[in-house]
Order: C-alpha cells, then structure tokens, then sequence
C-alpha cells in the first residue's frame, strides 16, 4: 500500500512538471526511462498524446490522493509554530474543569474564607439588648426612653455595658438572644470610665458569656466585629480595622484622664454601643462607646474592664458579709445629679476634622460636643439635640466636658448656650437626680 501511495505521487509530479517520456520506454520499478532514442520534435503526435494523458491521469490521481490521505501527507507541515499550536489545543481541550465555588477540600468558599461570620457565631449568643424604661409624661406609666447593647461575662447574668447606656436608673430590662425578657439591676458604674455592670435576676439557668480577651497585645490593622442589639434587633455586625490602640483621652477631652481609647473605623452607632468589640478569635478586646465622625469611632479596652470587674466582685463580697453577719446593707451613695446627655470635648484637631465633614458645622474655637441624649431626660426636655455644641453655662466659656459636671453638681438652674449649626440658642436646665 505504501509503494502504490508513492507511486501515485510520483506520476503525480511527473505529469504536473510535463516531463517528457519516448514511446520506447522500459520500466524500471514505477520510474519511466527513456532507451536511446530520444525525441526530437516536442510538437509530434505521440509527445501530444502523451502529454494531455499524463494531465489527464495526473488530474485523476491528484485528486484521489487528496480524497483519501489528505493535503499534510504530499505536503508535510515543517512549520513548528503549527506543531506548537497544535499542542496547546490539545492541552486546553485536555484541561480539568475548575469550580469557583469551592475552596481547598472541597468546602464551598462561603464557609471556608467568611471570618466575620465564624466571629459573629462565637461571640452572639453573649450579646443582649438593653431597654431603659421611664414615666410616660402622657399615660403615668412606664415606657421605653433609651436602650443600648452589652455582653454577658458570666454564667449568673453579669453583664458588661456602657454607663451612658444605663442613664442612671437602678433597673432596666435584659433581652436575651433567644427572645427572653428578663429584669436587671444596675450593681456598680464608673461614669469617668463609662462602664457599667447589670445583674440580670430571676435567671435559673446559666448563660452563654464571651471570652475576655487582651487589650495590651493589639496592633494597628487587625481585623475588628462591632456587635450590638438596637431596637431589640439581634446581631447587628459591623466590621473593620483598628486604626490606634493607644488614642488618649486627653486627645478626645474626655474626663477621665488616665486612660487610652481603642480607635477603630468599624461603625459604633446608637444600637451597638455598650456592646463587645471582638477580635478574629471571637474575644472581646473592648466595649462599643462612641463615634465621633465617620470612620472615627472609639472602644474602651478590655483590660480596663476587667479591673473594673475586680471590683464589681470586691462590692459582692463585701454585700455577701454585711449580710452573712446578719447586718443590715451598707448605706447607699448620694444620688446623683445628671442632664441625661453623652458628651466629646472638641480639641483642635477634632473640630478641624469635623469641619472637614461637615459643611454646617459651627465656626467655634472650643467647647463640648453633644454626642448622645437619653429621651425624657433634662437636657432633651430643654432642647439640646445631639450635634449641638455647648460654649457657655451661666456666662462661664465651657472647654472642657468637666466643666459640665461640675455645673450640674452645683444644684444650680443652668442657663446653657449651645451651636446648632449656624443658629446660636439659649436654653435653661435644672439637672435631675438619678433613680
């Protein structure tokens, strides 16, 4: 079969380049020679003859060779780039399905690389909702006036959150995140500090807690959950990094001297504060406390915190021995006087910052910033508003938010100067005592 291919090829050639063969032929194999006579007319009849045969069989044999073996077979490609062409098709044609929807071993992307989820799964059973309750001014009787979020550290119902959270009352209500109600009762708040501990009661079973974690190891960078309850809503989550571990309370004007504030960008708003900010390891490493702008937003450290359950435990002791002794309960402190309001010293930098932001902010050189204002208290009764700036009380310049204090503890009526915009407005406040 191999020598009749070549054959075909052969006469093939022979009749396409019209080579000229004599009547008188031999055969030699397929070759054709010619004896030793020659032609020496190329016009006679039998080299006519012969030629227009050899085109017609050339013509036949051409075009078997091509229906049947195919144009690479006459001609081979020596094209390398074709062979390399060919090679990859084949290696693409080869090539094993790829499923984006899957990670390594199998496990769908979704549960393997989704780290906020697995943190909110760790730490959410521990999250529980804060309502405050008050007198109705219309019906006398009790209703809602502010909430805020805290964490359940230990099994018997300690719950951690912000004092401002609490608004000075003696109870409020827990709601779990199973849906139970259940009452609370305000043992110890640190108002400089902005912590407050609430013992859940009537609670027979234990509670799901979160993990403490530490605050003195946190980088600048790391990954942040701000978890909380609003409006009773459970698992509010927002994430983001941290952008200073060691942001002083100096810097922010804030009371309490002595202590430094965690800044993150994750949003803390009015649902989440008093609730955890937690890690990548579901640990709390601060409490939820303020936002001043946004991507400025403030946590205290978990390790102030933890001194601050110190003596929580040291006040239970101490209760638990008056008692055991058959004695009657230490005396209860002086009641306080508040205005109802959470407030930010406005230093340079933060009023630059915040004229930045703001277009009507006020033009103010100092003064205090109204962050938060708990509903029915003094100060909204008189009609400071969150956002408003106070400048001036009693005709006295306020620069400070210990200024504020120290008025509201005098007992005086306070004639308050604030900015609410580019509108200045005078307003008078007497300060309550707390339940």
């Amino acid at each position: 079969m191999a020598a009749f291919r070549r054959s075909v090829c052969e006469l093939l050639r022979a009749s396409l380049c019209q080579k000229v063969v004599s009547p008188q032929m031999t055969r030699t194999g397929f070759y054709l020679r010619t004896c030793s006579t020659s032609v020496g007319n190329n016009t006679s009849k039998g080299y006519k003859y012969l030629r227009d045969s050899g085109i017609v069989v050339g013509c036949f044999a051409w075009g078997y060779v091509i229906g049947k073996f195919g144009v690479p077979y006459i001609w081979p490609s020596t094209d390398s780039a074709d062979k390399e062409k060919s090679s990859i098709v084949k290696k693409v044609d080869a090539a094993e399905p790829f499923y984006g929807g899957e990670g390594y071993g199998g496990i769908p992307r979704s549960k393997q690389f989704n780290f906020i989820a697995d943190v909110v799964e760790i730490a959410s059973p521990a999250v529980v909702y804060i309502e405050i309750q008050g007198k109705n001014p219309f019906t006398g009787g009790r209703a809602p006036t502010s909430n805020g979020s805290g964490f359940i550290v230990r099994e018997d119902g300690l719950v951690v959150t912000n004092a401002h959270v609490v608004a000075n009352k003696r109870y409020v209500k827990v709601r779990l995140q199973d849906g139970r109600l259940l009452d609370g009762v305000v043992t110890l708040v640190d108002q400089a500090a902005d912590i407050a501990a609430v013992k859940i009661i009537n609670c027979n079973t234990p509670l799901k807690t979160v993990k403490l974690g530490n605050s003195s190891t946190l980088r600048p960078g790391e990954w942040v959950v701000a978890m909380g309850s609003p409006l009773s809503l459970s698992n509010t989550i927002t994430a983001g990094v941290i952008s200073s571990v060691q942001r002083g309370s100096r810097e922010l004007g804030l009371r309490h001297n002595d202590m430094d504030y965690i800044q993150t960008d994750a949003a803390i708003n009015f649902g989440n504060s008093g609730g955890p900010l937690v890690n990548l390891d579901g640990e709390v490493i601060g409490v939820n406390t303020m936002k001043v702008t946004t991507g400025i937003s403030f946590a205290i450290p978990i390790d102030k915190v933890k001194e601050f359950l110190k003596n929580v435990e040291e006040k239970e002791k101490a209760q638990k021995g008056w008692f055991g002794r058959g004695q009657v309960a230490p005396p209860s402190p002086p009641k306080r006087r508040y205005l109802g309001v959470t407030m930010v010293t406005l230093t340079p930098n933060i009023i630059m910052e915040l004229q930045e932001r703001r277009t009507d902010f006020p033009d103010v050189r100092t003064g205090v910033l109204v962050h938060r204002i708990i509903v029915g208290s003094p100060a909204y009764s008189a009609g400071i508003r969150p956002g408003d700036v106070i400048t001036s009380i009693n005709g006295r310049q306020v620069t400070s938010a210990r200024d504020i204090y120290d008025a509201v503890n005098s007992g005086q009526q306070l004639n308050i100067t604030c900015h609410r915009g580019r509108t200045v407005h005078h307003l008078q406040v007497t300060p309550e005592e707390a339940d």
